[in-house]
């Protein structure tokens, strides 16, 4: 299987742990692209682009995933 001419594909079954993808809940039918963040060299910018993107809406989570794939500071005085 050559992986750079493959495209999507499914790799992985993904499951809630909240249990809201059961058959009637909101997120039944959600769509999710896993994202391998200790192998894959795209996967880091990725999520510092999501980290990005969800800043004003959601600046703790932001904040967050800056500090642990960014390695930036916490406010803590320790590294991500």
């Amino acid at each position: 299987m050559d992986k750079k001419t493959l495209g999507l594909y499914n790799k992985f079954n993904v499951k809630r742990t909240d249990g809201r993808d059961f058959p009637g809940d909101k997120h039944e039918k959600c769509d999710y692209f896993v994202l391998d963040l200790t192998h894959d060299p795209f996967a880091i910018p990725a999520i510092l682009a999501y980290a990005r993107a969800c800043q004003e809406d959601y600046p703790v989570l932001a904040a967050e995933l800056e500090i642990k794939y960014g390695a930036k500071e916490a406010p803590d005085g320790k590294e991500g």
